[in-house]
């Protein structure tokens, strides 16, 4: 048998080409996909851009709150000042013993109100979630990049103002001998108690310091209070602390934001 007989006989090849018709169905299959997916990504896009507008709406609400919870803290400043030396006169000289110097029940602090305070913080609950949920989300990419920093820097200072008012509250705890009386005033108690109402001092000039850092922040963010809410609020804190609240100092303020704010 001759090698040409033992080869399996080959067909010739032939180049299938696709007709007019297919090439066409084809096309229109490749463009509407990608015309779907253009459109998802449109609709997603449109989504996100939504999703930023309402959080930075949010956002602006949250800093309208804690701006008007600003300007108590300073309009109060001068109070919790006198405060703070009333205590410390009682500690010099040469007196052997210290009388009870509680503090004014009054409702500017969420502080257990069984126990006699010496010094009564002013103590406010600082908003930040919506700003978080902004910064931290997809959207965010979709704010102006002046703005998003912007509101970084108010996530700093209410994280500056919630841990100053926490070491304030710390510092006062510790000063609760003050409200009750030591009737043994000697070299050592009296060191630790002037050390505690220092830490307690220089808390609460760091809480009033920020608080108009965060002034300054909603005047680059054009955030201004609702001016009824500060006054209502500056009127309630003097009916509690007295005539040392400082409202038309607030008042100010409070004007000054709404001027930044037009």
């Amino acid at each position: 048998m001759s090698e040409t007989e033992d080869q399996p006989s080959r067909l010739p090849l032939r180049r299938v080409l696709p007709s007019r018709k297919r090439l066409t169905e084809l096309t229109v299959v490749v463009f509407g996909v990608l015309i779907a997916l253009g459109l998802e990504n449109l609709v997603q896009e449109w989504r996100w851009k939504l999703e930023g507008r309402e959080l930075e709406a949010l956002a602006r609400q949250e800093l309208e709150l804690n701006l008007a919870q600003a300007i108590e803290r300073i309009a109060v400043d001068p109070c919790l000042r006198d405060r703070v030396a009333l205590l410390a006169s009682g500690l010099r000289g040469e007196a052997t013993s210290y009388a009870p110097q509680p503090a004014a029940r009054g409702t500017n602090s969420s502080v257990n109100r069984a126990l006699a305070q010496a010094y009564e913080p002013v103590l406010r609950p600082w908003r930040s979630a919506s700003m978080e949920r902004l910064m931290g989300a997809e959207a965010s990419k979709r704010v102006a990049p002046e703005r998003l920093l912007a509101q970084s820097a108010v996530l700093t200072t209410l994280d500056s103002i919630r841990r100053d008012q926490m070491e304030e509250v710390a510092a006062s705890g510790r000063l609760l001998p003050l409200a009750v009386g030591v009737p043994r005033l000697d070299a050592e108690v009296r060191a630790g108690l002037l050390a505690d109402l220092g830490d307690l001092d220089r808390a609460r000039a760091g809480v009033e310091l920020v608080s108009r850092r965060l002034v300054d922040r909603g005047t680059e963010l054009g955030v201004a209070p609702d001016m009824r809410d500060v006054q209502s609020r500056l009127e309630e804190l003097r009916a509690v602390s007295g005539d040392c609240v400082d409202v038309q100092g607030g008042l100010a303020i409070a004007r000054q934001l709404a001027e930044s704010a037009n």
